[in-house]
């Protein structure tokens, strides 16, 4: 009896070594939520609401939701099954393809660099969110340290020049041609009066550009003149990054509790701000410049275009998030069901969210005697000038102020927790058996180092910096690591085969058209945007600003390094084997040994069989 027991003592001790060291979220929601607050970015709120605007308002929705099931749709599948069946992070996972593997570190490469210039938004935000508890809020007023003689409030503006026969117009800077680029939108406000045909144009701004640009960014005159760290965007920078700390420390188990927050107050936030804007005089006259169809715009390529690019970026393929987020997972979790539920929800998000920005631009137009499509702009010349400036026109400006930057703080916080996780657990899962305990000093480590990297941005000239790595940091890269994961499942790996693993996974095939999107269809519109990006990619812009023309060779630059790890652990692959060349090259292309399901799925899998036996 003593013998038994002592063996039974044994093989719990056996098998508790051999326990996953990998966790585990503690249940569907927890991940679903981290999934949804991953998609819903500030992409979603400052980009798609515009681009939807000017590209035949509801018509848009055609190419977009095409392209979301063409496209969007079995890319996230590929990713979220990938990375839940091999239980890996974005390097392990290329254990299917080792030739590959250079995917994986491209991805975490990519993630790192977004990280940097987003910790940066979050910072803007959060120095607004301060702000918004002042009383008048400061970029509503043209009498403080920051302010030039040029300041200017629109109301006022109208007010005075109206009634003297001089038209006040917006001279609205936002580079759409770049289709690629998340533009800033940096605006400029012209007098234009006519005197014996004689134009004469003098430069003038709102108080809430000269808050922006004097006091938030305190902007130099361009890359040349560099400056010196901006200390309030310093500690602004140095708050982001302890809050992210403490949120993904203990990796899903503290995002999992984090998410139920973040994912589900922007919601709460974002219906609050409608019920009141679409009540305010002229929200009608903006929720209808955002809707009203137009159905010529189908026929123009440039609405195709568009509506591939902000579907491409508002769903996060290609960053290594899907593939972190679902290797944490149970095995048998549907994920099918969660990749439908995902595009549903973010997109629609993004859609809804267009109602909020446009009903209370209209509401502004109707303040200013300005039209709509003079007010409007994308990016964070959208979050950081015209909407605060709307919003501090309603009553209680201190309150709506809080709500929006509030909001914006959830949703940047959502995006943020699961790209620098890809970081932190690409590195963790590089040593083995990692425990708890060098998981935090990783992640604090990770943390400290892009918080000193981060401080290029609050630099004098960071505003041109940032714009310069937003516009080239996925020009390249992001088409050609999805369009390669397409060809490595699709053909290398081969589809059928997936299936095989899918079935023991769901239980059930996918259906045979995931197969062809992933084999031809996702291929060829990759391989078409690829092309289109480098042929139509323009130079950087920022407002008035012209970058060098050494900008381009640095942006490019930017664009093509995280592309590199590719072809170089391609190279490494093909000498670290052993035999003749061709052998070695055709090792390479087939899975490794430590390729298969997840391992929490492999012990329960041979325990039942010991019991069986």
């Amino acid at each position: 009896m003593e013998q038994l027991q002592f063996a039974n003592e044994k093989e719990d001790m056996v098998m508790a070594d051999e326990q996953p060291h990998r966790l585990k979220w503690k249940n569907k929601m927890d991940f679903l939520l981290s999934l949804i607050g991953y998609g819903v970015g500030l992409g979603n709120i400052w980009r798609f609401p515009y681009v939807c605007a000017m590209n035949g308002g509801a018509v848009f929705l055609i190419p977009y939701g095409i392209f979301m099931i063409l496209l969007a749709f079995p890319l996230t599948f590929l990713e979220l099954s990938l990375g839940q069946y091999s239980g890996k992070s974005t390097y392990d996972v290329w254990n299917i393809c080792p030739a590959f593997r250079g995917l994986g570190v491209s991805m975490s490469f990519m993630s790192g660099i977004c990280n940097l210039y987003y910790q940066m938004i979050l910072a803007w935000i959060l120095y607004y969110l301060i702000h918004s508890f002042m009383s008048p809020l400061p970029w509503t007023t043209c009498d403080n340290w920051w302010n030039t003689d040029t300041c200017f409030l629109h109301q006022k503006m109208a007010n005075n020049y109206t009634g003297m026969g001089m038209n006040v117009t917006t001279n609205v800077t936002d580079n759409m041609s770049n289709v690629t680029a998340y533009t800033l939108g940096d605006a400029g406000y012209s007098l234009i009066t006519g005197e014996n045909n004689t134009n004469i144009s003098n430069r003038v701004y709102t108080a809430s550009e000269e808050f922006w640009n004097y006091n938030v960014l305190r902007i130099s005159s361009g890359l040349e003149e560099f400056g010196s760290v901006q200390w309030h965007m310093a500690v602004a920078l140095l708050a982001g990054w302890i809050i992210i700390f403490l949120c993904i420390v203990k990796s899903v188990k503290s995002v999992g509790k984090v998410v139920y927050v973040t994912a589900t107050l922007p919601y709460i936030i974002i219906t609050i701000i409608l019920i009141r804007a679409v009540t305010l005089p002229g929200a009608i006259d903006g929720i209808k410049f955002y809707i009203i169809p137009d159905f010529t715009k189908l026929a123009n390529p440039q609405v195709w275009s568009q509506a591939l690019v902000q579907m491409f970026f508002s769903m996060g393929m290609g960053w290594g998030a899907f593939i972190t987020m679902a290797s944490y997972n149970k095995f048998n979790n549907n994920v099918l069901r969660d990749t439908i539920i995902y595009c549903f929800a973010g997109e629609g998000t993004s859609f809804y969210a267009g109602f909020v920005v446009f009903s209370v631009l209209g509401f502004m137009s109707h303040k200013t005697g300005l039209n709509i499509a003079e007010i409007v702009r994308t990016g964070p010349g959208l979050v950081f000038i015209t909407y605060p400036e709307a919003l501090g026109q309603l009553p209680l400006p201190q309150l709506w102020s809080i709500l929006f930057f509030l909001m914006l703080v959830c949703v940047a916080l959502d995006s943020m927790f699961v790209t620098v996780e890809v970081c932190v657990t690409t590195i963790t899962d590089l040593i083995p058996k990692a425990s708890s305990k060098i998981r935090v000093m990783i992640t604090a480590v990770t943390c400290l180092l892009m918080f000193l990297v981060t401080l290029i941005y609050a630099t004098q000239a960071g505003i041109y910096i940032f714009q310069l790595v937003d516009w080239y940091i996925a020009a390249f890269t992001l088409f050609l690591v999805t369009g390669l994961e397409a060809v490595v499942i699709g053909w290398i790996y081969g589809a059928d085969r997936y299936f095989d693993d899918m079935e023991m996974m769901l239980g059930k095939r996918p259906t045979i058209l995931i197969k062809i999107l992933w084999k031809f269809v996702n291929p060829a519109i990759l391989s078409v945007i690829l092309v289109f990006t480098l042929v139509q990619y323009l130079p950087p812009t920022y407002g008035d600003y012209v970058y060098p023309p050494y900008t381009s060779a640095i942006g490019w630059f930017i664009a093509l390094i995280s592309a590199v790890p590719i072809p170089i652990w391609m190279i490494r692959e093909f000498i670290m084997r052993k035999g003749p060349l061709l052998q070695r090259i055709k090792s390479s292309f087939e899975p490794s040994e430590e390729w298969g399901p997840a391992k929490d799925y492999k012990l329960a899998s041979e325990a039942s069989s010991e019991q069986n036996l």
